[in-house]
């Protein structure tokens, strides 16, 4: 049980580790990083003993090591790239059906076609669920009412990850996001984005949205920030090898398994 309850510590760390860019993460912040990825591959997962994520995580790299005997930080790179890849097709496959579905919801008369009005209704909506004192703004006072109920991003994923959409998903980061600057946003400042966002997504000019405009806008965001989120996890694979391989420069699987040992006790202190 301690590791699901570190699951969205771990995440948070990840994020964290692309605040800056190639600044290596402490040790402890590794473990943590590795425990975030681990659970990004296996997110169904029901047993979470000891035994049970030691056997998987080295499990993980079999297929590494079937090929290379000895492994170098070049190698354990491209073995995470390539899983990274497999796993984001899936993900573009689910959020092309998603975005289907969303369009539908938005669409509220059902005939085909998504007006401003359709398109702002919905963002009233989140706004009012962001203010939770109801005064009409997204300030500091409602970060902290929302303090502690925990949050998902709009993909699934439990906190921000660079493979993840970028999109508001709590308080802060809807100030940052709308706020222009300010330590509050208001209804008006989101609108304002909301319109100028439907009007970039009307690509015909006829002041409606279809349903395929809305999908293709949305599948081009996904794709331009898979292929940038997936280039910044490189760097997350660089600080795993290090871990890994304590300073040697080939790994082999007894250092996985070794890894996994370090990795089960740090998150489970």
């Amino acid at each position: 049980m301690k590791h699901l309850a570190l699951i969205a510590t771990g995440l948070g760390m990840l994020v964290t580790a692309w605040g800056t860019q190639a600044v290596a993460a402490p040790q402890a912040d590794v473990y943590q990083q590795s425990y975030a990825l681990y659970m990004l591959y296996h997110p169904e997962t029901k047993d979470q003993s000891s035994v049970a994520l030691k056997k998987q995580f080295s499990a993980d790299f079999v297929d590494l090591f079937a090929t290379h005997k000895k492994v170098d930080v070049a190698q354990f790179t491209a073995f995470e790239q390539q899983r990274l890849t497999e796993l984001m097709k899936q993900r573009r496959e689910m959020s092309l059906k998603q975005s289907h579905v969303r369009f539908g919801i938005l669409d509220s008369n059902k005939d085909q076609k998504m007006t401003l009005k359709e398109f702002q209704a919905s963002g009233m909506k989140t706004f009012d669920e962001m203010d939770k004192n109801k005064d009409g703004l997204i300030s500091a006072e409602d970060v902290k009412l929302a303090a502690g109920n925990g949050a998902s991003t709009h993909d699934g994923f439990r906190v921000r990850l660079p493979i993840a959409m970028p999109m508001a998903n709590n308080q802060q980061e809807f100030i940052q996001k709308y706020g222009q600057g300010k330590a509050y946003a208001t209804l008006g400042d989101y609108l304002t984005e909301r319109d100028k966002q439907f009007m970039a997504t009307d690509t015909n000019a006829d002041l409606v949205v279809s349903e395929q405009e809305y999908v293709d806008e949305f599948m081009q965001r996904f794709d331009r920030n898979s292929i940038d989120g997936q280039e910044k996890m490189k760097e997350l694979s660089k600080l795993q090898f290090q871990a890994i391989a304590q300073g040697k420069s080939h790994i082999q699987a007894k250092d996985i398994a070794q890894f996994a040992n370090k990795l089960d006790k740090a998150i489970s202190q």
